[in-house]
């Protein structure tokens, strides 16, 4: 079966004028499926927010795009490149096939705007049909994400809702204008640790049920096994190495991996102390970024 999304060779760069550019995405190659969730997972700085923005065709204008493809539906005729589509085209794509979470959910909202108002203008934006802008057509999707009463809150302001309401509604909006494509960067950023837990849950039930693929960026290794299936590790732009969250969890091949497993917190293991990346960690982690054998 042909992935939802392909990612080849993509780099991203910074300039500085008379420095050594800054790699922010080294080479990064993934495929993404649907109906499953892909952790990358990397301290700040790794690079796992650059591919985001990458895909989404929202990097700063500085940077670069040295080389590299991100396929929307690979094998089609012809091929959507999202990395190197035209402006016009990504913003459609943006508006019908893609969801953006970041981490600072409060700010994504126009404070002038109902739940209700957000609702429909997304649906509309996606170009769906009519039928779609009626709201009993929405409360089923509305229960899916786990909303109580929702005809009794659609007509409140973000502000006077929740963060843990907030997510939920716009996991709604997302399935209800249709979008096949999550980007999430540490989109549980503001949800205490019980609602944190709910979402994630939440996003493992509903991918396969709505077969849409979510990229999830994350500094926390502890939590991805509740939602992801597939996990890349990310290390200074490169992947260092990925594969299935169960056997990376339980044997993880490269250095810094390990280790990065040693600093997290987990209930079940009591430690006197957690671990620390040491710099042979840090250097297996490069070269394994680079194509280097260990």
């Amino acid at each position: 079966m042909n992935p939802l999304l392909s990612l080849h060779d993509l780099t991203v760069i910074y300039p500085r004028p008379g420095a050594e550019s800054a790699i922010a995405a080294r080479s990064v190659s993934l495929d993404l499926h649907r109906g499953e969730v892909l952790a990358m997972v990397g301290t700040t700085g790794s690079g796992k927010s650059t591919l985001l923005s990458a895909v989404a065709g929202w990097l700063p204008p500085r940077a670069v795009l040295a080389s590299g493809h991100a396929i929307l539906d690979p094998g089609q005729d012809p091929e959507i490149d999202l990395v190197n589509a035209r402006p016009m085209r990504r913003r459609k794509l943006r508006r019908r096939r893609m969801a953006w979470f970041r981490s600072d959910l409060s700010a994504q909202w126009n404070p002038q705007r109902t739940l209700r108002q957000h609702i429909r203008e997304a649906i509309e934006l996606s170009g769906r049909g009519r039928e779609w802008r009626s709201e009993e057509r929405w409360l089923e999707t509305l229960y899916e994400v786990g909303l109580i009463e929702p005809e009794r809150m659609l007509g409140r302001y973000p502000r006077e809702v929740s963060a843990l309401v907030q997510m939920r509604v716009r996991l709604a909006m997302a399935l209800l204008a249709g979008a096949d494509l999550w980007l999430m960067d540490e989109a549980t950023a503001e949800l205490d640790a019980t609602g944190e837990d709910q979402v994630l849950r939440l996003l493992r039930e509903l991918a396969p049920k709505f077969e849409f693929g979510v990229l999830f960026a994350t500094a926390k290794i502890q939590t991805i096994d509740r939602f992801a299936e597939r996990v890349a590790i990310f290390y200074e732009g490169g992947v260092v190495e990925s594969g299935r969250v169960s056997d990376l969890l339980q044997r993880p091949k490269n250095r810094y991996t390990r280790a990065l497993l040693d600093t997290a917190p987990r209930l079940d293991i009591h430690r006197e102390r957690l671990g620390v990346i040491d710099r042979a960690s840090e250097r297996d982690a490069i070269d394994a970024t680079r194509g280097v054998d260990a």
